[in-house]
């Protein structure tokens, strides 16, 4: 086969990718062999050299008894370069036997022409570990064919549904393109738990980071799924159009492996999602909605025409509340029962979201129905959330979950986040802000500069005179008093504006409002004060204001920097007049020891 040595190059190229390739000239039927370890060799069989009839023996001798026929359809001569031709690269997936045993390979041939002659490349490799891992996700997400259409309609109702293994930590993300429709691994990767918490990084709007990123930590989420049997957290993504909430829940599937989905509820305003079960009409559903029901506190299945419906119902909550365990009136007799078990406070919520009208309303809008409020309980309200979803035209399924634990957990969280955040955020000598908070302000003044949404306003650049001094000559304790003296100088001098400690004798005011508007005067005001102080030897600070110009600054540093240097200025003229003061009163004690 003199023109195949040509090609050696690309069919060695292709070998990297491949358990071996095979160069077929379609015409004369000659071919050669190329093996993953890179050796060029023709096969050279005992009775022929013609490919289709090798192919034959091939297939008889190792390719598994349930793939023969569709495998010999596609390599016969006629089937494989019609198909070549067609649709340039054809693929296919058999299982080859390899020590007697049956192992996954895919075959992809392409069609090519040459000095007039068509040849074949025909590539086979191994996928029997990725395809095997395939099967046994596919098992495990689907045991029967009625599990599979529920686990589907969950899918669709969700933005992702990761399958994590607790041994591994390797995990796969599922993502459904359509209602039940297939199933699809969108993702896959190990170190689950600390890769989620990398990820919330960039994914977690920044003020729920803290909450995210503690509540994600392995040994905290499995504490909470051991304790409860489920796990619940509502926090804020980032998206192109800004923060918007999402809802993560997490179970276990069987004691190595957790499901955990991932649903945007941001229309929702805030209402958390939890979207479990589809409707089916026969004994196999009602064993499955029974194995659901223990997940909820309470699961309705209601027919939309009749209103009737029936309660599967956990021991957990209702456990000294009568609730009829079936019934034809619904949406009336679920008006009674808030009275008994729904806490005061919410009673009218409850209500009014669960007439019938805006009930359907909100269902047909947004496919689902979600609402949290408080049920009584002997230790108190407890928070609980009853979430809602069609299960066909005429059929609605609902739950309701006790989420009190989830719920107290994520208002500590962000209590001590929000405490950690206000220390991180204010100076301890002074109790003004600090230099972090006024970053922060800063960073969310620049935004409004570049969108076009900033207003008017000025910066104040405030520096304390003779820190050092003090410092040296009458200690530490005296500096601290000094700079408290000056902060207080400064925050009387602008009431209206926020003010920030950005240095050990630095300060910076941001004007705003009337504060802006009468800037003027308050910088002479300032000036006076500084003046007196000088005299009296009391704390002295030097100010510079400079105003923001919307039609030549482009950031909030360009306003600072003028500030600065007009403080400077004035630093430098409040010092003379220091120098000034106390000449006049060396020249006063001289004058008067002479007479």
């Amino acid at each position: 086969m003199d023109t195949l040595l040509k090609f050696e190059d690309a069919a060695a190229a292709l070998s990297l990718d491949y358990v071996c390739v095979f160069y077929v000239d379609v015409k004369a039927s000659d071919y050669v062999v190329l093996d993953f370890y890179g050796k060029l060799a023709k096969l050279n069989l005992k009775h022929t050299h013609n490919f289709w009839a090798d192919i034959s023996v091939i297939s008889e001798n190792l390719v598994y008894s349930e793939d023969k026929d569709s495998f010999m359809e596609l390599v016969k001569r006629a089937s494989a370069v019609s198909a070549s031709q067609e649709s340039q690269v054809v693929n296919y997936k058999c299982r080859l036997m390899v020590d007697g045993v049956p192992a996954w390979f895919v075959i992809k041939a392409a069609i090519t022409h040459s000095r007039g002659r068509d040849f074949l490349f025909i590539g086979v490799n191994n996928i029997d570990t990725q395809e095997r891992e395939q099967i046994e996700l596919k098992s495990k997400a689907s045991k029967s064919e009625i599990y599979s259409q529920i686990a589907m309609a969950l899918t669709s109702r969700f933005d992702a549904l990761y399958m994590v293994n607790l041994k591994t930590k390797h995990f796969a993300m599922y993502k459904s393109e359509c209602t039940f429709g297939e199933l699809k691994v969108g993702l896959e990767g190990d170190d689950f738990f600390n890769r989620m918490i990398r990820d919330a990084a960039k994914s977690v709007y920044k003020d729920d980071y803290v909450l995210a990123a503690e509540s994600l930590k392995e040994e905290a989420l499995l504490k909470e799924l051991d304790d409860y049997g489920t796990f619940t957290l509502t926090f804020r993504s980032n998206s192109a159009k800004g923060p918007v909430y999402v809802k993560l829940i997490a179970g276990y599937t069987d004691k190595d492996h957790i499901a955990i989905s991932i649903t945007n509820v941001d229309a929702q305003v805030r209402r958390e999602l939890k979207l479990r079960s589809t409707v089916m009409q026969n004994e196999v559903y009602g064993q499955i909605v029974m194995a659901l029901a223990e997940r909820y506190d309470a699961l309705y299945m209601l027919d939309l025409k009749t209103d009737h419906y029936a309660l599967f119902k956990s021991e957990r909550m209702f456990s000294k509340v009568k609730v009829a365990a079936e019934g034809e009136d619904f949406f009336n007799q679920l008006q009674k029962d808030a009275e008994k078990v729904v806490y005061s406070e919410d009673i009218h919520l409850v209500q009014s979201a669960l007439l019938k009208e805006s009930f359907i309303k909100e269902l047909d809008e947004n496919g689902l129905f979600m609402l949290k409020y408080r049920l009584n309980s002997t230790s108190g309200p407890i928070y609980v959330n009853l979430e809602a979803v069609y299960s066909d035209k005429k059929h609605v399924v609902i739950s309701v979950t006790n989420i009190d634990a989830q719920v107290r957990r994520e208002q500590r969280i962000r209590a001590e986040a929000d405490a950690a955040h206000q220390k991180a955020c204010r100076d301890d000598l002074t109790g003004i802000k600090n230099k972090n908070a006024y970053g922060e302000f800063e960073r969310r003044l620049n935004d409004q500069i570049e969108s076009g949404e900033i207003g008017t306003f000025a910066i104040a650049i405030c520096d304390v005179n003779g820190l050092k001094t003090v410092n040296d000559t009458m200690g530490h304790k005296a500096g601290d008093e000094y700079i408290k003296a000056a902060s207080k100088l400064v925050c009387d001098t602008f009431k209206h504006s926020p003010v920030f400690r950005v240095g050990g004798d630095e300060f910076v005011a941001i004007l705003k409002g009337d504060d802006f508007e009468s800037r003027d005067d308050l910088a002479k005001t300032f000036m006076n004060i500084a003046k007196h102080n000088a005299e009296e030897e009391k704390v002295v600070v030097a100010c510079g204001i400079s105003v923001f110009d919307k039609k030549h600054d482009k950031n909030v540093s360009e306003v600072f920097e003028r500030a600065d240097a007009l403080m400077y200025k004035n630093k430098i003229a409040l010092k003379s007049c220091r120098e000034e003061i106390l000449n006049a009163a060396n020249r006063a004690v001289a004058a008067k020891a002479a007479v």
